[in-house]
């Protein structure tokens, strides 16, 4: 069956670690390889800007029903950027409850971009309503900072509280990306 996991790959090489995989390892082995993206707004002359960004730097994930195969084949292929120890396998199985959380984010096969919450604030700088992603986790935000467009999260995630950065807008803030979603 199935199962995805997670392959260490040195930060900054995500794209190069992920298409030498699609290039190297014969799909018979791995039906999906992924780098995690999220949208990331920031401001620039007094105009939000948004791009992509890597939601877990130095990460692929893998989906495979042959992790003892992948892992032979990744240790043959050359040039591969990760940091493999002869006793430790560099795939670590995702759990169901994470992969919950990064369906509900990045979709059912995780090929979707992290998006961007709409948000509208009150007088103390709460939260009353949120269109988006963030709209779930609302009762998990431990910090939010509006200058910056981001509200961290607190989720349970990879066996640890984990701080998640969701990139927010306010309803009347001018966007020059409209691809928002």
């Amino acid at each position: 069956m199935e199962q995805w996991y997670v392959l260490h790959t040195k930060q900054g090489q995500e794209a190069y670690a992920e298409s030498l995989v699609q290039k190297k390892i014969s799909p018979s082995i791995y039906s999906v390889c992924r780098v995690l993206k999220k949208k990331k707004i920031f401001r620039s002359g007094g105009v939000l800007h948004i791009l992509e960004d890597v939601m877990f730097p130095g990460y692929l994930f893998i989906k495979t029903d042959s992790p003892e195969e992948l892992v032979d084949s990744l240790k043959r292929a050359r040039n591969f950027p990760q940091m493999v120890e002869k006793d430790i396998n560099p795939l670590v199985p995702v759990e169901q409850k994470d992969i919950c959380f990064l369906k509900a984010v990045c979709g059912e096969e995780l090929d979707k971009t992290m998006g961007v919450t709409a948000v509208r604030i009150g007088e103390n700088n709460e939260v009353i309503s949120a269109k988006g992603i963030l709209n779930q986790y609302l009762d998990k935000v431990v910090k939010i900072n509006l200058h910056k467009r981001f509200a961290l999260a607190e989720v349970e995630l990879f066996h640890r509280k984990q701080k998640v950065l969701f990139s927010l807008f306010l309803e009347n803030d001018q966007i020059e990306n409209s691809k928002i979603s």
